[in-house]
């Protein structure tokens, strides 16, 4: 809620951490997917209120600008961590100290009242702002190590799994999208049950039903 003179109540700023899934890129156009519209949607939510919101992503082209305002109280900030090009996420891996120095250099003197970092490079990056801020964060899997070994995944940075464990161990609160997530996280990763908060991934009712026919013709109005 916005400052009130006199009163306790006070602007909170929540810091979004999303190195690697700019908002402003649209799903399906080069690595944009559904970890982007989460992105989207946490901002469509925050826009409904007052509290002020840092999202913090890599810069990955110079079709956008290193920092906009999008709604009176939210701004994405892209950080210059490497070239100012898209880069295969798993990079971010060795480019952690250049990531933290860059959010350091950006949030330099504005007060933090809470962390949410998305995917585990970003959640590193919040596990030592907030020791370093004296803060909570909390954190959002999207996927894990472990499940991605399980099912033959091989092109994964060899300390993944230990950069999650210290995340999920550190993290205030985790939000993970299934059941079959949860458990992971607390038989593999031992982390407590009541820490985790299984949020689903909703689909909107419009992709639901084929919006053309089978010759490709308009088969409904989207409203």
């Amino acid at each position: 809620m916005a400052a009130l003179k006199g009163s306790a109540v006070e602007m909170r700023h929540i810091v979004l951490i999303s190195l690697h899934a700019d908002p402003a890129t649209p799903s399906g156009a080069d690595d944009g997917g559904g970890t982007h519209a989460y992105i989207r949607e946490l901002i469509a939510g925050f826009s409904q209120t007052l509290w002020k919101l840092t999202v913090l992503t890599r810069w990955a082209t110079t079709a956008l600008p290193q920092s906009e305002g999008v709604a009176p109280n939210i701004r994405i900030a892209r950080l210059q961590i490497g070239p100012v090009a898209p880069i295969d996420k798993r990079l971010l891996n060795d480019l952690h100290p250049i990531s933290v120095q860059q959010a350091l250099e950006e949030l330099r003197g504005e007060p933090i009242d809470l962390i949410h970092s998305v995917y585990w490079n970003s959640g590193r990056v919040a596990k030592e702002l907030a020791k370093r801020n004296r803060r909570t964060f909390v954190h959002t899997v999207i996927s894990n190590g472990w499940r991605r070994l399980q099912e033959g995944a091989s092109d994964q940075p060899t300390a993944r799994i230990d950069v999650e464990q210290q995340v999920f161990s550190s993290a205030f609160g985790i939000f993970c999208i299934s059941g079959e997530e949860r458990r992971d996280l607390i038989e593999h990763y031992a982390v407590p049950p009541d820490k985790i908060f299984v949020v689903g991934r909703p689909v909107a009712e419009v992709f639901r039903s084929p919006c053309r026919d089978e010759c490709g013709r308009p088969s409904r109005v989207l409203g």
